[in-house]
Formats: structure tokens, sequence, C-alpha cells
């Protein structure tokens, strides 16, 4: 996750993170993660438009691979607060 914290900052040593989106800890991991933004859970408070969306879907798909699709769900709310405070798909 360190890794995304640093992509959303580009790296800068100081930044500021909302934290608007809250998820459900008790809600199950999908089992079907065809699209991989399915791990994200709930993501229309990002309106995100399709290239973001599409920039979001090739990021998880190479995170899957490396750490796991659980890897992500446990991370969701974090990433959307990431995504929400910079404007930045990490």
């Amino acid at each position: 996750m360190t890794n995304i914290v640093k992509k959303a900052s580009c790296n800068r040593p100081a930044g500021v993170i909302r934290f608007l989106c809250k998820d459900d800890a008790c809600e199950p991991l999908p089992q079907d993660y065809s699209d991989p933004l399915t791990l994200l859970g709930d993501i229309k408070i990002l309106d995100l438009d399709d290239a973001q969306k599409n920039e979001l879907r090739i990021i998880l798909n190479e995170e899957i691979l490396e750490s796991g699709a659980k890897e992500i769900w446990d991370n969701r709310t974090f990433r959307k607060n990431l995504i929400l405070s910079f404007g930045k798909v990490v």
C-alpha cells in the first residue's frame, strides 16, 4: 500500500488524505472479479470516466498478480480515499 500512497502523492513528502469513503468490513470478498473494479466495491463516489476506469483496471490486474485479490479487497477503502484525496487513479 505504500507504493500507491507514493503514486498518489507524486512522491511528495506531505499531503492530506481525506477519509470520505467507508465500506462494510464484514462484506465478503467477491468470488467473481473478472472485472477487477469489483474488488473495490462501490466506486460511484469516485465519478471516474471510462479512461480512468480502464487505467484502474490495468493497475488492479497487475496487483492481483503480485499480491492477490484479497490484498486489494482488504485495502479498497483506503485506495478509494486516496483517489478522492489526490484526484489521481492509483
